[in-house]
Parts: C-alpha cells; sequence; structure tokens
C-alpha cells in the first residue's frame, strides 16, 4: 500500500489523530515547528499531519487551474524541506511522502506540473526522491527533452546536499552514464555529463566512491565520442562535448596524481575520437559558422587535454618546457580550414593515444 493509501486509511481509522493533525498543521494549513523539528519518531498524529499537508498541496499542483495556485503550492513543499530546523527524522519521512505524491506529476505529460513536481523533489534529497528523477531524466523512461533536461539539471545542482550512502552515488552516475545513450538532445547530455561530474566533485565522497563517479563520466564521454565519430555529417552534440570539455580540464588539474592517471586511459581515446570526429565531418561543420565554432573549441580542449595526460606519462619529452609554451596546432588548423595541417597532428596525437589502448 503506498503512503498516500496508509494516510488515507489512518484518516478514515483514527478521528482522534486527524483532529490533532488537523491541530499541527495550525490555522493557516502549514506544518507546525513540532512536526517538523521532531527529534524523535514522529506520533501518528504528526505522521498523519505530515500526509494530509503533503496530500493537500500536491493535489493543488496536480489538479489546479491556475497557474498562480500551482506556484504557491509548489512553494509550500518546498519550504519545509529547506527549513533549517527541519530534523533528519521529518527529512526522511517527508521525502518519502514527496516521492509517492509526486512521482506521478513528475512522470506525467503536463510539462508546466511536472517540472514544478520535480523541483520540488530535489529538495526531497533522498534517494526516494531522486530515483524519480532518475526516471524523469532517462529517454527509455521519459520522452520529453525538456522534462530530461530540468531533471538532470536538478541532479546536478541537487547531488551537493544529497542525503544517500556513498554507493547511492556511483549507481546514480552510472544511471546518468547509461541515459546518455540514446540522448537525441546535446542541452540534455551536456546535464547529464555535469550531474555526472557534481557527483564526483562531492566533498565528503569517500576516495574510491569518487575514483568510480569519475571514470564513469569518462565513459560516458567515451561513449558519445564513438558515436559523434560514426556520424558522417555534423553532429550538434559535438555542442555537449564542447561545454564539458572546459570544465573537465579543471577537474583533471584538481585530482590526484592516481586518479588523473586511471581516468586518463578511458579518457584519452575518447579525446581521439573527438578529434577523428573532425577529420570525417570536416565540410559540413566548416560549411556551419555557428557548428564551427563549437567544433573549434572542442578541439582546442581536446589538444590540451591530450597534453595534459602526456606530460603527465611522458615527462622526459617535456623537460626544460612550461605547459603554456604548448602550440594549438588543431586549433590553428581548423580555423584555417588546413585540413592537411589537421589531420598531421591528429595522427601523431593519435600515436599518442595508442598506449592507452593497451
Amino acid at each position: 500500500m503506498s503512503l498516500r493509501l496508509q494516510v488515507g486509511a489512518l484518516l478514515v481509522g483514527t478521528a482522534l489523530a486527524f483532529s490533532t493533525a488537523m491541530q499541527a498543521m495550525g490555522q493557516t494549513g502549514a506544518l507546525e515547528r513540532s512536526v517538523i523539528a521532531a527529534s524523535g519518531s514522529l506520533t501518528d498524529a504528526q505522521k498523519a499531519a505530515l500526509g494530509v499537508f503533503v496530500n493537500a498541496q500536491a493535489d493543488r499542483v496536480r489538479t489546479s487551474s491556475n497557474a498562480a495556485d500551482v506556484e504557491a503550492a509548489r512553494i509550500e513543499l518546498i519550504t519545509p524541506a529547506r527549513d533549517p530546523a527541519a530534523s533528519a527524522t521529518f527529512r526522511r519521512a517527508y521525502s518519502g511522502a514527496l516521492a509517492a505524491d509526486l512521482a506521478s506529476i513528475a512522470k506525467g505529460s503536463d510539462l508546466r506540473r511536472a517540472l514544478s513536481a520535480m523541483q520540488v523533489l530535489r529538495f526531497g534529497r533522498t534517494a526516494e526522491s531522486f530515483d524519480v528523477l532518475l526516471d524523469c531524466a532517462t529517454p527509455s523512461t521519459e520522452p520529453n527533452p525538456a522534462k530530461r533536461i530540468a531533471a538532470a539539471g536538478l541532479i546536478s545542482d541537487g547531488f551537493e546536499d544529497l542525503d544517500a550512502n556513498n554507493s547511492y552515488f556511483e549507481s546514480s552516475a552510472r544511471r546518468l552514464r547509461d541515459a546518455i545513450d540514446g540522448e537525441s538532445d546535446w542541452i540534455a547530455i551536456h546535464q547529464k555529463l555535469s550531474a555526472i561530474a557534481s557527483a564526483g566533485r562531492r566533498k565528503d565522497l569517500p576516495v574510491d566512491n569518487a575514483r568510480n563517479v569519475r571514470r564513469l563520466q569518462a565513459e560516458a564521454l567515451a561513449s558519445l565520442a564513438k558515436s559523434i565519430k560514426a556520424s558522417s555529417t555534423l553532429d550538434p552534440r559535438m555542442q555537449a562535448a564542447q561545454r564539458t570539455l572546459v570544465t573537465l580540464r579543471n577537474d583533471l588539474l584538481l585530482m590526484p596524481t592516481a586518479d588523473r592517471a586511471a581516468v586518463s586511459k578511458t579518457l584519452a581515446p575518447a579525446l581521439a575520437d573527438f578529434i577523428t570526429a573532425g577529420i570525417g565531418q570536416w565540410d559540413s561543420a566548416q560549411g556551419d559558422p555557428a557548428m564551427s565554432s563549437s567544433y573549434a573549441s572542442t578541439f582546442n580542449s581536446c589538444e590540451v587535454l591530450l597534453r595534459l595526460i602526456d606530460r603527465e606519462e611522458r615527462p622526459e619529452v617535456y623537460r626544460g618546457t612550461r605547459p603554456e609554451s604548448d602550440a594549438r596546432i588543431l586549433l590553428s588548423a581548423w580555423e584555417s580550414a588546413d585540413k592537411a595541417k589537421f589531420q598531421a597532428e591528429a595522427s601523431r596525437l593519435a600515436g599518442i593515444v595508442a598506449a592507452y589502448r593497451k
């Protein structure tokens, strides 16, 4: 039986608990501080009050024809979750109630209502509410790209204060990686890649878990690169790679040496695949000014990252030089439309990357 039905049965079966719950909600319909700050297990009356409150506000989101009323309900539901005085006991119970009542709205076809529900679930801060958002970010379970984009963005933001065990960050990153395969919208791809990166940056995440999350990010990029390389014409998804690689450089610099080396074995071939895609899609990408700029930025990042990786793997080759002295050959060749020069440098970089495929 769902939490919603359990609460309904409780209210029907126990008039006293219902009456006490109404008192706990106060005259305005808001939850009483005693419920939000409860230090021990919630009483039956407090559980009932919580259930009535969530159910009432969720019904407003689900049924109101007034956009302002839907927005007001969204704020009402978020407010207790963001209350600094909210106890861990309350947060767990509240998140469970939110997931039970809002999941169907978040997964529904009404975009405005779904976005409101997802915004509330982001503040649930538990695996229950996050699981709903992860479903909404997955093409196989959510056909609307706007919802997938929004869900991934909320997940990325929510990793910062998610209250879950360490393995959940890994499993979430794995679901996001898998959700990138088959994703047609480049913005959604970028948001999912950003979300995986956010999980890896979680400050209190143990080293092993963080390393595994970063590996999943590299695997997602590798899969994306292979898919883009398979196209014979320009691929809009290159815009996702462009934006992801810009921030990835800083993440790599901050990683422990061992972690960077482990990620590089998957990342380096992916970078080479992005470059190879540029050769195969040269004419169509060069012929589109906006996309040409995205391709140029991507190749610049690929070149910088590959040199960063190579400097660490073969320091003797670069002894006596500084990283900023490395020439950006791919970028200049692309911008001058010198395909022969671009191909020559791509071949040289591919030779370096070959070591990572062993």
